[in-house]
């Protein structure tokens, strides 16, 4: 009995080691797969591949940019390209190939909302934030973690005055850093975790006063908008313009970022 139970444990932990490995490699082959589609301009069996990829949990900057790419040559899907692209920028604030494509289908809706004028200091705090990916400012913020140890510990054994005041004042400007790195790395995190934004994939949306396919219309938007998603009900969101303006959509005309 104890030889059929290790067994059975043995054959658990080596299953558990190889079905990861297997499935990673059946990815990279849908990878190649949808490469190669997309190459070749089979545009739709490329976004299925890079679908499946999605399905699997094997999600990535490059994927949804893929996406979006084949969205966008399909010609009739600005809304979806828009998405999978404002997806790559979620993982990737930095990712520039991704933000000059969105752009690009943007040029191809037809709502244009004025937004309304943000405080100067978030916009640049947001501006040097996305420089890099959150991944990115934990390293840096590890990095100079690092070096305040150094610094600290120069200042403590340091032999000569001036060497100890050196450290002292870099140990001040490293902790600084860090803290702003800290700072951008869990600000981007918790944006990648929140699904507080969508874009209306449908060629048109109405937009209700309160939730009900019956109640007044307030206005009209199209394709490709992007909505802050303020509250929900049942199968309803209560969106949000960059203008200010605010109202009700279904479910089904949008998806969250």
């Amino acid at each position: 009995m104890k030889t059929m139970i290790r067994m059975m444990t043995v054959v658990l932990v080596l299953a558990a080691a190889v079905l990861p490995a297997a499935q990673a490699q059946d990815v990279d082959s849908l990878w190649a797969q949808a490469v190669s589609d997309y190459t070749e301009e089979n545009y739709q069996a490329a976004l299925d591949g890079f679908a499946a990829i999605e399905e699997a949990g094997y999600v990535s900057p490059a994927l949804y940019y893929n996406m979006g790419n084949c969205c966008y040559k399909l010609g009739h899907r600005v809304g979806l390209s828009i998405l999978y692209y404002e997806k790559a920028l979620k993982l990737d604030p930095a990712y520039e190939d991704a933000a000059v494509n969105l752009e690009i289908a943007r040029e191809q809706t037809l709502d244009r909302i004025e937004a309304v004028p943000e405080f100067i200091l978030l916009t640049w705090f947001k501006a040097f934030r996305d420089t890099l990916s959150s991944d990115a400012w934990a390293w840096i913020a590890l990095a100079l973690l690092l070096a305040v140890t150094v610094m600290v510990l120069l200042f403590r054994f340091g032999r000569s005055l001036a060497l100890r005041k050196t450290a002292f004042a870099l140990a001040v400007v490293a902790l600084v850093f860090m803290v702003i790195s800290t700072v951008f790395a869990f600000n981007l995190r918790s944006a990648v975790e929140d699904s507080g934004e969508a874009v209306v994939t449908v060629p048109v949306s109405s937009v209700k006063s309160s939730p009900g396919s019956t109640d007044q219309s307030l206005f009209i938007l199209h394709e490709g908008t992007k909505v802050s998603v303020v509250d929900s009900l049942g199968e309803w969101y209560r969106i949000e313009l960059s203008d200010g303006r605010q109202g009700w959509l279904q479910g089904n005309d949008i998806e969250i970022i």
